[in-house]
């Protein structure tokens, strides 16, 4: 009888060790496995998602992108990787048909690197740092005071690019000499600065010629006399830049400070 017994309780303890080995070794990791790879799943799943709506993203710009290539090749007539002078030149000469004055002159001076525009502080707003205003009382409302030159300098004032650098944009100055009717000239102007090539005028200066009496000593030579005039023959001086943005890869790297 003890040895049936001890037979019984030694098969539940092997059964119990069994079952414990077997979940152990077994169950167990097959379990964490399990639990593993089901984040796995979720998080490509979460993936997948990311790069659907990615893909779904970049076919809407693709979609587009023939309209982008127009807006690039836009931009690239107005702001060429090369000088393109010679093109240049062309644009003149068919603005000023197109307005009636002839170009007697144009010159092309040395490139020259972009330098970003930086604001100064205000002197009002430097002496504020410094100082603070002795206490006083409370003034009546009023209305809101007009803002000074300063603040509508700084709220123009362009901002800058990353993007734009000294090494990769640049600025050509150029002279040009016009003659024609005043206001010819200043279409002339006008359409210079709406031109496929893009160019900002920064100084023009315009005087009237005039021929004087045949009878007088001078009678084989023409006189400049500077005149404000809005008709009549004139010659004006305008200066002015047109710009140029490197391609990165030809772009020469900036020197280190």
């Amino acid at each position: 009888m003890d040895l049936n017994r001890l037979w019984v309780l030694g098969s539940v303890v092997l059964i119990a060790a069994t079952a414990v080995l077997g979940w152990v070794l077994g169950i167990s990791p097959k379990l964490s496995e399990a639990s593993i790879a089901d984040a796995d799943r979720v998080a490509v799943e979460t993936q997948n998602s990311a790069a659907a709506l990615k893909v779904a993203a970049l076919k809407v710009k693709f979609d587009n992108i023939r309209d982008l290539k127009g807006e690039l090749s836009a931009l690239r007539l107005a702001v060429p990787n090369a000088a393109e002078i010679p093109a240049f030149v062309t644009q003149l000469d068919s603005i000023a048909e197109q307005h009636q004055v002839t170009l007697t002159d144009i010159s092309v001076k040395d490139a020259q690197a972009y330098v970003p525009v930086v604001v100064a502080p205000t002197a009002t707003a430097t002496e504020g740092a410094q100082t603070a205003p002795a206490p006083t009382a409370t003034p009546a409302p009023t209305a809101s005071a007009a803002p000074t030159a300063a603040e509508v300098a700084a709220a123009l004032a362009p901002v800058p690019n990353a993007l734009i650098t000294a090494s990769n944009f640049v600025s050509v100055p150029i002279s040009l000499s016009v003659s024609g009717r005043y206001g010819n000239v200043l279409d002339f102007i006008e359409g210079l600065q709406k031109g496929t090539r893009l160019v900002m005028v920064t100084t023009f200066a315009t005087a009237r010629m005039e021929t004087p009496d045949p009878a007088g000593p001078a009678s084989n030579s023409t006189s400049i006399i500077e005149t404000s005039a809005a008709s009549g023959q004139v010659t004006t001086t305008i200066s002015a830049l047109i710009y140029v943005l490197l391609d990165q890869a030809t772009a020469a790297p900036t020197p280190a400070g």
